[in-house]
């Protein structure tokens, strides 16, 4: 007999941000003077979206399978390790149903570019929108994430699992 059940993860993600680098997040290209420093392209809303589905399934963190030592990683695209990612979740028997994501920047504004980037959620998980959360929050001035020297990511994922009912 199938049994379902919904198991919840938890991710976060911090980047550097410097000049000379494209500011991706959730796989959307904001305009911005600054991008994200990081081994892949420092897409730290797809990094944080893939740990929190890891660990719905008790699959580990990303690094483990794009170490940021490996030079022959380095620059890939974070849209190419999620659809990788997809793949460990699915065969843990598990799919995606909602993402609920935070990112804390003071720069850029994030409010203008929600829509966009939730939609380019919804291309890489497949999932509708109306199961996409994409929000923001300022950083008060405080820290270096209110200098604007760096940008931070929280994600919330619920994957639905089936698993074998075992007699």
């Amino acid at each position: 007999m199938q049994k379902q059940e919904i198991r919840t993860g938890f991710g976060f993600d911090i980047h550097r941000l410097g000049k000379g680098k494209k500011l991706i997040i959730g796989g959307f290209e904001i305009p911005f003077e600054k991008g994200l420093i990081g081994h892949s392209d420092g897409d730290l809303v797809l990094h944080a979206i893939c740990d929190a589905a890891l660990g719905a399934v008790c699959g580990g963190e990303i690094g483990e399978y794009f170490p940021p030592t490996k030079e022959t990683k380095k620059g890939i695209s974070s849209v190419f390790i999620t659809k990788e990612i997809l793949k460990i979740i699915k065969k843990k028997g598990g799919e995606i149903v909602h993402i609920d994501t935070t990112i804390v920047a003071q720069a850029p504004k994030m409010k203008p570019h929600y829509l966009e980037v939730r939609k380019s959620l919804n291309k890489i998980f497949k999932i509708g929108l109306e199961n996409i959360s994409f929000k923001s929050k300022s950083h008060e001035g405080l820290g270096d994430i209110g200098k604007g020297k760096a940008i931070e990511a929280f994600a919330v994922v619920n994957v639905k699992i089936n698993t074998e009912k075992k007699k």
